[in-house]
C-alpha cells in the first residue's frame, strides 16, 4: 500500500499478526529481497518499506538518514505501532540504526545485517563520497543497466555467483528494476559518505542487539566483530558459506537466528 507521511509516499507492507518486525533492505533492493525469510517467520506481523528511490516509493528527492527516520517513524504511526523491533540489511541496517539512535524508546530489539555505523573519520567519508560520485556518474551517463553489471562485480558480491543461476537472475531484476535516478538521490542524500558517524552512539543504545554477517564477507565480519564490543547488549551471528548477503545465501539460518533472537 501507498502511505504517506511528511508529504512523500512510500510503499508499505504490512503483512501477519503478532510482534511487530520492521525489515529494512539495501541499496538497490526493495520489500521483495525479504520474500523468502517471510516464509521461515510466521508469528510476526511483518512491516517491508521500499525506502527512498527504491522500488515502489521510487525517486522522492534527496533525503538524510534523519529525515527517512523521521519519515518511518510517522510511518508506524499511522500503523498505530508504538514499539516494535527493526531489522535492516546494509543500506537498511544503517537507517535502522539511526531510527533505534533517534528513537530508542520505539524500538524493543535491533537486528543488523552486514551493517555498520558508518565511517569514523572525515577523511574517509571524503573518499566514500568520491567514489559515489563515480557510481552517480555511471548511472548519469551510462544508465541502470550498465551500473547493474559493474556494481554485481564487486568483490563485497563474490559469493553470490555460487547461488543457483534462478536466484541470480530474480537479484539482477531486482535491481535492474530501480530507477537511476532515484538511486542516485538515494547516495546523495543517503550514502555511507555523508551520513554522520554513528561509531559513538553504540555504547549508549542499551537494547538487545543482534549482528549478522557472513564468515565469507572479511570487510563486515570484522566491522561487527568490533561493533559486538561496543553495544552492551550484543550477540553476534557468523554465518558460515555466506558473503555479504546472508539472507539471501542462507534464508533459512538467517531466519532462524532472527527467529531466536525474537523469542
Amino acid at each position: 500500500m501507498n502511505l504517506t507521511v511528511n508529504d512523500r509516499t512510500y510503499w508499505v507492507e504490512d503483512e501477519g499478526s503478532g510482534p511487530p518486525l520492521l525489515f529494512l533492505h539495501g541499496f538497490t533492493g526493495s520489500t521483495n529481497i525479504w520474500e523468502e525469510v517471510k516464509g521461515h517467520l510466521p508469528g510476526f506481523r511483518m512491516i517491508r518499506v521500499d525506502l527512498p528511490g527504491h522500488g515502489k516509493t521510487g525517486d522522492i528527492g534527496v533525503l538524510s538518514m534523519e529525515e527517512v527516520a523521521c519519515d518511518l517513524k510517522a510511518m508506524l504511526q499511522e500503523l498505530n505501532i508504538e514499539r516494535l523491533s527493526v531489522a535492516g540489511y546494509s543500506m537498511g541496517g544503517r537507517t535502522a540504526l539511526f531510527f533505534a539512535s533517534m528513537y530508542p524508546d520505539m524500538v524493543d530489539r535491533l537486528i543488523l545485517e552486514s551493517a555498520s555505523p558508518g565511517l569514523r573519520t572525515v577523511e574517509e567519508r571524503k573518499e566514500r563520497i568520491r567514489k559515489d560520485r563515480n557510481v552517480i556518474d555511471l548511472l548519469e551517463n551510462h544508465g541502470i543497466e550498465a551500473f547493474t553489471d559493474k556494481w554485481e562485480e564487486l568483490p563485497l558480491f563474490e559469493s553470490i555467483k555460487e547461488l543457483p543461476a534462478s536466484r541470480r537472475h530474480s537479484l539482477r531484476k531486482e535491481r535492474l528494476a530501480n530507477d537511476g535516478s532515484g538511486l542516485i538521490a538515494s547516495l546523495e542524500g543517503m550514502g555511507t559518505g555523508v551520513q554522520p558517524s554513528l561509531w559513538d552512539d553504540l555504547k549508549t543504545l542499551d537494547k538487545p542487539v543482534c549482528l549478522i554477517a557472513g564468515e565469507k564477507d572479511a570487510k563486515y565480519k570484522k566491522l561487527n566483530e568490533e561493533m559486538a564490543e561496543i553495544f552492551p547488549q550484543a550477540q553476534l551471528h557468523l554465518v558460515k558459506n555466506a558473503g555479504h548477503i546472508p539472507h539471501l545465501e542462507k534464508p533459512d539460518i538467517f531466519s532462524e537466528i532472527v527467529r531466536q533472537f525474537m523469542i
